[in-house]
């Protein structure tokens, strides 16, 4: 048995995760290699189109929260 906590994924050694104060709190643990494919899976080039978005923030009355990265001018146009 490793004194190392390993990656139940992909079986390499995890290093301590810190937080924000650089404190480890003796829970956290990354694996950079598993990490960096799930970083890569969750990008997977879809994007809504623009005529889409301004739909969506146009029904929920033009909040800023709905605007999913275009411009405001941007969805003007699409309406």
């Amino acid at each position: 048995m490793s004194r190392y906590a390993m990656c139940v994924r992909c079986g390499r050694r995890l290093r301590r995760d810190k937080d924000v104060f650089g404190d480890w709190d003796g829970e956290s643990y990354v694996c950079d290699y598993c990490a960096n494919e799930e970083e890569d899976d969750e990008d997977d080039g879809e994007r809504l189109s623009v005529y889409d978005a301004a739909l969506i923030w146009a029904s929920h009355g033009k909040d800023e929260d709905y605007m999913f990265g275009y411009s405001e001018e941007e969805l003007e146009d699409a309406l």
